[in-house]
């Protein structure tokens, strides 16, 4: 009897998962990821590489949203007088979304992450127009051609007690082509939200519960 019982009960199982049942013991899936879904392109061109950008924010990749930074990448942002109020590198960049090592950021820690793009002007910038002002300067690229993709930023995090962020800023993506052809995110520069104190003048503030994203980044 015990052992019929066993094959009655594996005989069970079995037509559980057959008929769709989850395994328990699977990973859990992150809100967005379809394991259907074909692996993002190359970015062999800048419009591309925007496209990964947003997929791997949608999607909270962290092993796509590494894709899309360049080593030397540099994120800035300025208040109304041109001052940096935050900045950061690629490997602080790759901490505040999630990092390398599994430990949580911002794609772990927010149950909704969504991320909007709205293109409104594309431009380059000639290498002849940006020679070095001194060693090491970060806006600097005589030799390099850059392409660079200004529009508005709509941002939403939300955790799982609906506490979040809004972001609707003005950002500013330079894109460099590496020497195998692929385009990367090399500075990130936001414009600063409209109106303030430092500005003189409160026409045009932010409306209620939107902050600029280096102000999530700094919490």
């Amino acid at each position: 009897m015990r052992y019929a019982r066993y094959f009655a009960c594996s005989l069970s199982l079995l037509a559980l998962l057959a008929a769709g049942c989850s395994n328990p013991f699977a990973p859990k899936k992150r809100q967005g990821q379809d394991p259907q879904q074909a692996p993002a392109p190359p970015a062999t061109t800048p419009e591309i590489l925007l496209d990964n950008l947003s997929r791997a924010m949608n999607d909270r990749d962290k092993d796509l949203y590494e894709t899309v930074l360049d080593p030397g990448f540099w994120f800035t942002e300025t208040n109304c007088l041109g001052e940096v109020v935050f900045e950061n590198g690629l490997e602080e960049e790759l901490r505040l979304m999630g990092g390398r090592d599994g430990s949580p950021g911002f794609f772990d820690r927010f149950r909704t992450f969504e991320y909007e793009f709205a293109l409104i002007a594309r431009s380059v910038e000639l290498g002849r127009d940006y020679p070095k002002a001194f060693e090491g300067d970060p806006d600097g690229h005589p030799d390099e051609d850059w392409v660079v993709f200004r529009g508005r930023t709509h941002m939403l995090m939300v955790d799982e007690n609906n506490d979040g962020f809004r972001v609707e800023q003005v950002m500013n993506y330079k894109l460099r082509q590496g020497s195998e052809g692929l385009w990367r995110i090399i500075r990130w520069v936001d414009d600063p939200l409209s109106g303030g104190a430092e500005c003189g003048s409160s026409a045009g503030k932010p409306v209620a519960g939107q902050v600029s994203w280096a102000e999530v980044k700094g919490r």
